[in-house]
C-alpha cells in the first residue's frame, strides 16, 4: 500500500516541522487530529485546508464545520454568469487522495483558537507502507508552536460593588465598615479649666519669642529740640522706598528746586 509522506511548516514559528505519513483513502479529518495533536493545538472552534496549485493559487477549500460560500459559474441555459451560494466539502468526508493532483501537491492549513495558527503542506514523497504500522503517523517532530500567555482574570472593584468571601455585595452607606477609634474620641469630655491653662502657656511663649519691632521715623519729624522741620508740620517728604532708585530722588527734587520761588 502507499504512504504520502507531507512536510509541515508553520508560519510566524521557524523552528516548527512536523512529518507525516497518511494513508490516501484515509480523510482530511484524519489529518486534521493529526495536527491538532501533534502542535498541541486547543481551544479550536474551526479548521481550513486550502488546496493550491503551482502558482499558489487555491483550488479547493475543505472545512471542518459546514460553510457556504458563494460563487460565480457560468450557466448555459441562462447564457450568463450567475452567483450561487455551495456548501464546501466537509474533512469528514473529503479523501486525501481525490485532492491530490500533483507529486509535490501543495496545501496550507488554518486552524482558528485563541490566535490563527496557519500552516504549509508540502507532499515530498510517496512510499511503500511499512508492515505492523497504524496510519496516519508522525515520523518527524522538531519544535513547537508557541503559547500565548494566559493573563489569570483579576477582580474588578468598582464604586459600587466588593467581593466579600467569594461573594458581590452592594456598597451601600449603611453598611461602610466604621472605624473602631471612632467609638472611643464620641466618649472624649472637654476639660475647660486645662484647655485654658494651655492658651495661657501659648500665650507667654509666643511673647517671648516675639521679634522687636522697629519704626522708620519720617525725616518731617520734629527736630530733638522740638523745633519744626525745615519742610514745615503740613508738608511731608515721600518716602525712599516710594521710588525706584535713587536717580528717580535725584530728579524729583532737582525739578523741585529749579521751580521753587525760594530760589
Amino acid at each position: 500500500m502507499l504512504i504520502y509522506r507531507f512536510r509541515i511548516t508553520a508560519s510566524d514559528h521557524d523552528d516548527f516541522l512536523r512529518e507525516v505519513e497518511i494513508q490516501p483513502n484515509q480523510s482530511f479529518l484524519d489529518f486534521h487530529r493529526l495536527l491538532v495533536e501533534s502542535a498541541d493545538l486547543k481551544n479550536g472552534d474551526g479548521a481550513t485546508f486550502f488546496m493550491t496549485d503551482k502558482k499558489n493559487k487555491v483550488r479547493h477549500e475543505i472545512t471542518l464545520k459546514t460553510t457556504k460560500r458563494k460563487v460565480r459559474r457560468y450557466d448555459d441555459d441562462l447564457g450568463e454568469v450567475v452567483i450561487e451560494s455551495v456548501s464546501l466539502p466537509l474533512m469528514k468526508d473529503a479523501r486525501i487522495k481525490n485532492y491530490i493532483e500533483d507529486p509535490h501537491q501543495t496545501m496550507d492549513y488554518e486552524f482558528h483558537g485563541r490566535e490563527v495558527i496557519n500552516m504549509h503542506v508540502e507532499l515530498f514523497k510517496i512510499m511503500q507502507s511499512e508492515n505492523l504500522v497504524s496510519y496516519p503517523r508522525i515520523a518527524r517532530k522538531t519544535g513547537e508552536i508557541r503559547k500565548i500567555a494566559e493573563i489569570p482574570l483579576q477582580p474588578v472593584i468598582g464604586p459600587e460593588v466588593i467581593p466579600s468571601l467569594g461573594k458581590i455585595q452592594k456598597l451601600k452607606p449603611d453598611n461602610l465598615p466604621k472605624p473602631a477609634d471612632t467609638a472611643k474620641l464620641d466618649a472624649i469630655v472637654e476639660d475647660i479649666d486645662e484647655i485654658k491653662a494651655i492658651n495661657e502657656e501659648l500665650t507667654e511663649l509666643i511673647e517671648e519669642e516675639a521679634p522687636e519691632k522697629f519704626e522708620v521715623e519720617s525725616q518731617i519729624a520734629t527736630a530733638d529740640d522740638g523745633e519744626e522741620s525745615e519742610y514745615g508740620a503740613d508738608e511731608q517728604m515721600e518716602h525712599i522706598e516710594d521710588f525706584g532708585d535713587l536717580d528717580q530722588i535725584d530728579e524729583r527734587y532737582s525739578n523741585y528746586r529749579e521751580g521753587s520761588d525760594d530760589y
